[in-house]
């Protein structure tokens, strides 16, 4: 009887009670998709730039403004192919493209050019010339050492992605690593034992491999097999790297054009 009671007593007192509030949904898988980018903005000589102010292609949002040294560091970043814009008070706005995966941290420097002044006697504004981000690739192309691939090239191989891209260059192997779920570059053009070249992302090192980019996002690669065709800016310290391929990813004012 004492126990029919008891319950009794405790269903009286649910009832009119809520349910408990169900709990926001987690930011975690927020955070753990975005990426963080850090570095610094500096000058033709290397030196850092202080109060560059960094922010997103199409957004007048600062995102970050760079330190004494030229540091900088901008979190909460989408993944992906990702523009910014970066400038700074006499030197010439820059637009750099980075590609990054989500929940990790990458390192990059921003170069800036010291903007020019124009002379009183000079009629600058009816010479000036804008000049093109792929001046570097084609000025290499034209020296003809390496294999140079375009963007038209990459529409009529009908590339998927970035590994597809260079598949068939001559001196590159595609290996698939252990577990068969990703592909590793090499280069074997001598006789000596493959090694993997180094990367590079618009002229500045990348940490990251040719399985980060999708055939659409590429304008461009650059690629040199055997120490003979790397060009002296990408083997300063003239150890004699294995190889090296540069990846110019699609120019923001062509995206989308048909080529």
């Amino acid at each position: 009887m004492c126990c029919f009671a008891l319950l009794v007593a405790l269903a009286r007192a649910s009832i009119g009670q809520e349910p408990p509030a169900s709990r926001p949904p987690s930011d975690s898988s927020v955070r753990d998709s975005s990426a963080t980018l850090m570095g610094r903005v500096v000058d033709s000589t290397g030196a850092g730039l202080s109060g560059a102010e960094i922010s997103l292609l199409k957004s007048d949002r600062v995102r970050a403004i760079s330190g004494d040294s030229g540091e900088f560091r901008v979190t909460d970043l989408p993944s992906g192919t990702v523009v910014f814009n970066v400038r700074r008070i006499g030197y010439e706005p820059a637009t750099f493209t980075a590609v990054l995966k989500p929940g990790r941290s990458h390192r990059t420097n921003f170069q800036l050019s010291v903007m020019p002044r124009a002379l009183p006697a000079v009629a600058v504004s009816d010479t000036v010339i804008d000049t093109h981000w792929l001046d570097q690739f084609n000025t290499r192309r034209a020296n003809g050492h390496g294999t140079f691939i375009t963007r038209a090239e990459i529409v009529r191989r009908g590339a998927r992605t970035g590994i597809d891209v260079i598949r068939n260059v001559p001196g590159i192997r595609i290996e698939s690593t252990r577990n068969g779920m990703s592909s590793r570059v090499l280069m074997a053009r001598t006789m000596n034992r493959p090694c993997s070249p180094t990367m590079y992302l618009h002229g500045l090192p990348y940490s990251g491999t040719m399985e980060d980019f999708n055939a659409e996002d590429l304008e461009a690669v650059e690629l040199y097999v055997g120490v003979s065709e790397i060009p002296p800016e990408y083997d300063r310290s003239q150890r004699g790297i294995c190889g090296v391929i540069v990846v110019w990813t699609r120019d923001p004012r062509t995206a989308g054009r048909t080529p």
